[in-house]
């Protein structure tokens, strides 16, 4: 009996570095879907940023990346 979680595990070929994958485009198009329709489409805003923001952008994609090294030695 083939249940849900063996369906979904699946979908991603058991590979952790493929659902994080798809993890990050969905996130990734969510976020700017959601900036474009908040924005009203005057950018300038995201170039103005202070240090503090910078710095959290920065951890944010500093910690995306480690787990993607992660997910990428776990299937090897």
């Amino acid at each position: 009996m083939i249940t849900w979680l063996d369906k979904f595990k699946a979908w991603f070929k058991n590979s952790l570095t493929i659902l994080w994958a798809r993890i990050q485009y969905v996130g990734g198009v969510l976020a700017a879907g959601i900036i474009a329709a908040f924005s009203g489409y005057d950018f300038t805003q995201l170039t103005s940023m202070t240090l503090k923001d910078a710095f959290k952008m920065l951890c944010a994609v500093a910690i995306a990346g480690v787990m993607t090294e992660i997910a990428r030695r776990r299937t090897l």
